[in-house]
């Protein structure tokens, strides 16, 4: 059994959600080759690389830095098998973005940042005894004339590839079409129904914690913010979400855009509680007792599974049969 160098706010959520899939993916000394990345993932790959190259641009001047030049965020972050469609599809929500005003009322923001606006950088430390690394999409401090605000931001595309399409996270301060049309969709121009507005330091963001619309956004913005050096526990950061979603217009077309902006802020019992669930979680990963359900013969004995799962994933390739084998094992495991 391995111990990670750290973790993710992606291998943190695994890891509670889905144990045996973490374990697999970031434990077992052999692991399986880790899957290529699927069009849906790259979509947002390819958004981040346009809206970050554009904002960087517009801020600090063309070729200013290759490292935030398009083709190298691009490349970075999509894979090359997807780049056609990512391109396309990249571009699409891109434009979605600077239609709604969205990528300029931002724009606006950024520049009233009192340190230059950071990019697509990451951040390894280790935070209450847990080593932590995140890629934080941006960070500014603005100041609209009544003190400066710390601000985390996160860019999120949700349904792109889906024929159910996505709705866009409750609380949002505002939501925008993000196409031409007539007649609006009925949540333009509006803001949700559990956001209140609350006056902060020159700006308004929703009086109601981040936790109560989206755990998830909560979570992984905290561990951002704290990367960043805040305090575990500060309640006076902004956390923000610029998110996209699709709707499903029939195959061959390019989906609909909706685009909903998040601000708010995350209590100190939150973020507390989140860095009592890191420190559990990375006490599963190095004790040596990680299915802590089980008692520790028994973890050990799973444990073991997973590495035969593995080195028949690694020597073999996945296969129905293996699968179902596992499946039966881990069950007699259980009964134990």
């Amino acid at each position: 059994m391995r111990t990670p160098k750290a973790l993710s706010y992606s291998g943190f959520s695994l890891c509670e959600k889905q144990p045996e899939e973490f374990y697999l993916k970031y434990l077992t000394d052999n692991r399986p080759e880790r899957e290529p990345q699927t069009p849906p993932m790259c979509v947002g790959s390819g958004f981040d690389a346009y809206v970050k190259a554009a904002l960087h641009s517009a801020l600090f001047g063309p070729g200013s830095d290759p490292r935030y030049e398009f083709s190298a965020i691009f490349e970075s972050q999509v894979e090359k098998h997807n780049w056609d469609f990512a391109l396309r599809a990249g571009k699409h929500v891109f434009r979605g973005y600077r239609f709604c005003g969205a990528f300029d009322a931002l724009l606006a923001e950024l520049e009233k940042s009192t340190t230059p606006p950071r990019f697509e950088f990451t951040l390894s430390e280790t935070i209450g005894g847990v080593p932590i690394t995140g890629k934080p999409d941006c960070e500014f401090k603005p100041n609209f004339g009544e003190g400066i605000i710390d601000i985390v931001d996160d860019w999120k595309v949700h349904g792109y590839c889906s024929k159910y399409g996505a709705s866009p996270t409750k609380g949002y301060q505002l939501c925008l079409d993000c196409f031409p049309t007539e007649k609006h969709t009925r949540s333009h121009g509006r803001e949700h129904g559990l956001y209140l507005a609350k006056p902060f330091r020159g700006m308004v963001i929703n009086a109601g914690c981040f936790e109560s619309c989206s755990k998830e956004y909560a979570n992984q913005l905290c561990l951002y913010g704290w990367l960043l050096g805040k305090e575990p526990g500060d309640e006076n950061v902004v956390f923000g979400i610029e998110e996209i979603v699709a709707k499903f217009m029939g195959e061959g077309n390019p989906p609909q855009l909706r685009y909903a902006r998040h601000r708010s802020w995350c209590t100190k019992e939150h973020q507390l509680g989140l860095l009592k669930r890191l420190q559990t979680v990375w006490e599963r990963c190095t004790s040596g007792h990680f299915f802590t359900e089980l008692s520790l013969e028994d973890s050990k004995t799973r444990c073991e599974v997973l590495d035969q799962v593995a080195n028949g994933a690694a020597h073999e390739g996945e296969s129905k049969e293996l699968a179902d084998w596992f499946d039966e094992v881990s069950k007699e495991v259980y009964r134990g």
